[in-house]
């Protein structure tokens, strides 16, 4: 997913393949440490993305961030919607997951769509960045207790 251009254009562009090994050797020890990390598979078992929720830091604060990517080939399928709908329910199950954030690009339309499905609040434009790359993103919020 992460070489791919298609896939890749709302995060700063594709990786080069010499990269994706940190890159899966970050998720496996991020996954170890605190198994909120999942890939999405289809009816069939076969991987087509990932999702996950993980800490991180916005405006000095500690916060949970939830996000999702799948393989180009398995856009438009409804795997997104149905990995999210089951992340959200385990995660409502976490006392520890009062709120989740999510940061997609502001021109990303699937998955800004799937925020408004699940009920996010949208809070506004922000600029964001990832693996240096400066992005405009929309910042949204899911309360999951009152």
């Amino acid at each position: 997913m992460e070489t791919d251009p298609v896939v890749m254009a709302e995060l700063g562009g594709p990786v080069a393949r010499d990269e994706i090994p940190a890159i899966h050797q970050r998720r496996l020890t991020t996954t170890e440490a605190d198994p909120w990390y999942f890939v999405v598979v289809t009816d069939d078992d076969e991987p087509a993305g990932a999702l996950g929720i993980w800490e991180t830091e916005h405006d000095g604060a500690k916060v949970h961030e939830t996000g999702w990517m799948l393989a180009r080939r398995f856009h438009g399928r409804g795997l997104a919607t149905a990995a999210l709908a089951l992340l959200l329910d385990r995660a409502r199950a976490e006392p520890r997951f009062e709120q989740l954030h999510a940061w997609p690009g502001v021109t990303n339309p699937a998955s800004n769509a799937l925020c408004r499905k699940f009920g996010f609040e949208l809070l506004g434009e922000e600029d964001g960045e990832y693996r240096d790359a400066k992005l405009r993103v929309n910042h949204w919020v899911l309360t999951l207790r009152p």
